[in-house]
């Protein structure tokens, strides 16, 4: 294991790209700020942070697209976490909206699955 390189369970982390899985990570933890702990004022400041985040989050990803070779999966595992930023954005809006709760869990655990087994 290098030095870049992220192992759990004997599983690398999208392709042994932590720095991406470490900015996601980052981005979900200023999403549960914004909805659970922010109020009014500080969810408008942290929708403008989410939306920076976001453009390095997306960076990231696209560096990943030239170390991987195109396949289905990092295809989904792409279009969904654009879907999945979206989804938490409404959340912020409105934390009680349980379809956009429903799809957030679903394209998470659909990306990470993707991310830790096929990537």
């Amino acid at each position: 294991m290098s030095s870049f390189q992220i192992d759990f369970l004997g599983m690398s982390i999208m392709n042994n790209t932590p720095g991406h899985f470490f900015l996601s990570g980052i981005m979900i933890g200023l999403f549960v700020w914004a909805t659970f702990f922010a109020n009014e004022e500080q969810k408008v400041k942290a929708v403008k942070i989410m939306k920076v985040w976001f453009a390095l989050v997306l960076l990231s990803g696209c560096y990943v697209w030239t170390l991987v070779p195109f396949s289905i999966p990092l295809l989904i595992k792409s279009v969904g976490g654009i879907f999945l930023f979206w989804f938490m954005l409404q959340i912020v809006k409105d934390p009680t909206s349980k379809p956009f709760w429903g799809l957030a869990v679903l394209t998470t655990i659909v990306g990470l699955g993707l991310a830790f087994t096929v990537i």
